[in-house]
């Protein structure tokens, strides 16, 4: 088994690449990648997969600001041998998550109260691209649903017909990726985004897949602890601090 760690890590920014290819601007160059879309607030991110040194944080810090669009910075800290004196004094944290996964070698609970529906046309992306920000609160692009969805599999839950909220599943190698696991505020607090997990994992478990990954929110973290994930590492988002 590969390190789990770098496993989710590419789970996450191969969704990224695949919709910047798709949809956007894709650049790999020799120490980043780049994915950004036009009339969305996501992926847009700029990242590297090597310990961040002072000479590469200044090369990241000027391409995102030469950039067209607003890019968010990525950090996660997976290196040991990185150095503790990079100065970030240029960039202000915007959030950060925390990067869990879970093996997966014993079924769940059966969700019987929910049903799944995978966006297949372009009313019903238009449709979770609307929903999506309700859960959230920033824009995934319908766009990049009409262009991706063939590829890239963006779920609706539905509760005796009424709709309860998103998810992204994302299985690649030995993972199954779950992102955008959101519920729509009238129907939160009410178990409904275990449920969702329950089928996600339950299908990952079927489909033979080794382990479950993601990246959880400090509010959602709870829940994916109940369900047995580890906390693995930290990812700060960083944007560029403006005077």
């Amino acid at each position: 088994m590969e390190n789990i760690n770098e496993l989710n890590i590419d789970n996450l920014t191969s969704l990224w690449v695949k919709v910047g290819q798709a949809v956007g601007h894709y650049v790999n160059e020799n120490n980043y990648e780049l994915s950004c879309v036009k009339n969305s607030e996501w992926p847009n991110k700029i990242w590297i997969k090597q310990p961040l040194t002072n000479e590469l944080l200044i090369s990241l810090s000027q391409k995102m600001a030469s950039s067209e669009q607003s890019l968010v910075f990525p950090h996660w800290d997976i290196y040991p041998n990185e150095g503790s004196e990079i100065a970030l004094e240029g960039f202000t944290q915007k959030s950060f998550q925390t990067g869990m996964s879970l093996p997966l070698n014993k079924p769940f609970p059966s969700s019987s109260s929910l049903t799944a529906k995978r966006v297949s046309n372009t009313e019903e992306a238009k449709f979770w691209a609307a929903i999506y920000p309700k859960c959230f609160g920033y824009v995934i692009g319908e766009e990049i649903l009409i262009q991706t969805m063939n590829e890239m599999e963006y779920n609706l839950f539905y509760f005796n017909g009424a709709l309860v909220g998103t998810a992204i599943y994302h299985p690649n190698e030995q993972v199954a990726g779950i992102h955008g696991v959101g519920i729509v505020p009238e129907m939160r607090r009410r178990g409904f985004a275990e449920e969702i997990m329950y089928l996600l994992l339950n299908r990952a478990i079927a489909e033979n897949i080794s382990y479950a990954t993601l990246q959880a929110s400090e509010l959602g973290k709870g829940i994916y602890q109940r369900l047995g994930f580890t906390e693995d590492f930290i990812i700060k988002n960083y944007v560029p601090k403006f005077d």
